[in-house]
């Protein structure tokens, strides 16, 4: 018995050995593991961070759109066109409550809602009817935020595209739609907005109106359509 016992103490004691002397290598290549994954973008991924990134790229857009808006409603105005829609549309931007999913849904409705403005807007735009110096003077003003606007939107199609990219590559399923959608649908509103800006800088040199930053629509957004 005496025997049996003395070989069982040192099988453990052997066996306590071999776990003490594996445990700092078995922690370090843990480490190894986690510090490869964070480094390589997998387990250690930061949520909250990617949320703070595609919340800021809306808000940035949502700032470009209200200058869009803005911009339109006082040229509206200058044109004598009505610019309810364009206003409402505006407010609702103003109001940031909600997800980033719910912004980006925002921004998709508000060209809808203004469809049959922007219409007018442009009709009256091609009639070329001389404006008084107060209506040149609002019309140069809204043609000077319009650029900002567009200008302030082109600037953020790389930092959408490059966010949607670490996303889909991290698996954060939870914001990928949403910075995916602002991705695809930025290029198609900047094209859209340049198309406009070219019609406003055609009209305004018909009225003899100097839109302020138009010196800016080259260096910045190259060709206008």
């Amino acid at each position: 018995m005496k025997h049996i016992s003395m070989k069982t103490v040192m099988v453990l004691a052997l066996g306590g050995m071999m776990v003490v002397s594996q445990t700092p290598a078995y922690a370090q290549l843990g480490g190894l593991l986690k510090k490869k994954s964070a480094d390589s973008g997998g387990a250690a991924i930061d949520k909250d961070a990617f949320g703070k990134s595609a919340d800021q790229a809306v808000e940035n857009l949502l700032a470009a759109r209200i200058a869009f808006l803005d911009a339109k409603a006082k040229m509206m105005d200058a044109l004598g066109v009505k610019s309810e829609s364009v206003t409402k549309a505006s407010e609702a931007l103003r109001a940031k409550e909600g997800s980033t999913s719910d912004k980006v849904k925002k921004l998709e409705t508000t060209s809808k809602t203004t469809a049959d403005a922007d219409k007018e807007f442009e009709a009256k735009m091609a009639e070329s009817k001389e404006l008084s110096a107060e209506s040149k003077a609002k019309f140069a003003e809204g043609g000077g935020k319009f650029i900002e606007g567009v200008i302030l939107e082109k600037d953020q199609i790389e930092t959408i595209q490059k966010l949607a990219q670490q996303l889909e590559k991290a698996g954060v399923l939870s914001i990928v739609k949403p910075v995916t959608t602002m991705s695809t649908m930025v290029p198609g509103d900047v094209k859209e907005g340049s198309s406009t800006l070219s019609k406003i800088m055609k009209f305004a040199k018909s009225q003899n109106v100097e839109i302020p930053g138009a010196d800016k629509v080259t260096d910045k957004l190259g060709g206008l359509n």
